[in-house]
């Protein structure tokens, strides 16, 4: 029974990058929402800032 090499080579290297490509995909997407959450966040601080200024 011989190893195919090229074959083993092909299926590591798929499997090494379909991991790096979801991990890259997961670390955008987390990113993306703390963006999209911290302005969220400061538009509250600033309306509620103009509340308390004009007390």
């Amino acid at each position: 029974m011989n190893i195919d090499w090229a074959l083993a080579g092909k299926v590591g290297g798929i499997g090494f990058g379909l991991v790096f490509g979801v991990l890259i995909v997961l670390a955008s997407a987390i990113w993306l929402t703390g963006v999209i959450f911290k302005k969220l966040d400061s538009g509250r601080e600033t309306e509620a800032g103009k509340d308390k200024k004009g007390v």
